[in-house]
């Protein structure tokens, strides 16, 4: 399925029930959250969701996560593309109470699983409205699909995305002509770009002042 209308919240509850399913193409204009990390907004994030259970009867999420996003690399601050990949498996609880019931402290403190609560994706208004009505009926819960899948994107993205030599040689130029005009003592801080790659960004920056 390909839609700007793709729900951002799902009626978790009926979803796994059922073992549901979600297969869906997205644009990549539709996570806001991530936009800001990359060099350009087209492309698609293909999502794969099946909502089921697990050996023990608790509600589990698994499925999968692909995207082709352009990033800037942080040697020559150029676009590049890079495929991000992410594979789910979340434990999904209405509350904290809700897994206190479900699971002692110390399974929790052994699960291989990450944990999912849906009254933490909840916008403030109708999280204040929940904690008034202790009553209420869990099954109406929702799922923020969009939420989930950017969460899953951003953990997934590189801390220092750079080009490869071998795919964009004018990257390795940029930063060779750079180091070269350091003085000699500095030229072993930039040498390990690697573990701090915003060193040329702060050059950079210097420079144009």
């Amino acid at each position: 399925m390909l839609s700007d209308h793709f729900p951002e919240r799902v009626d978790a509850a009926k979803l796994f029930a059922r073992f549901g399913r979600i297969e869906a193409a997205l644009p990549l204009t539709r996570f806001t959250r991530l936009v800001p990390y990359l060099a350009g907004t087209e492309g698609l994030v293909q999502v794969n969701l099946q909502f089921g259970l697990d050996a023990e009867g608790r509600k589990l999420l698994t499925g999968s996560i692909a995207a082709s996003l352009e990033l800037v690399c942080q040697r020559c601050l150029k676009g590049m593309k890079q495929s991000v990949t992410s594979e789910l498996s979340l434990l999904v609880f209405a509350n904290q109470g809700e897994l206190e019931q479900q699971m002692s402290a110390q399974a929790q403190e052994s699960l291989e699983q990450d944990v999912l609560l849906l009254d933490e994706m909840q916008p403030a208004s109708e999280a204040a409205d929940s904690e008034s009505d202790k009553t209420s009926d869990q099954s109406g819960q929702e799922l923020d699909v969009i939420a989930v899948v950017e969460d899953e994107l951003i953990l997934s993205l590189p801390l220092a995305p750079m080009h490869e030599d071998v795919d964009y040689v004018d990257c390795s130029k940029a930063w060779a002509q750079i180091r070269d005009q350091e003085p000699q003592e500095d030229r072993q801080g930039l040498d390990s770009v690697g573990s701090s790659p915003f060193a040329m960004l702060a050059k950079l920056k210097k420079d144009k002042t």
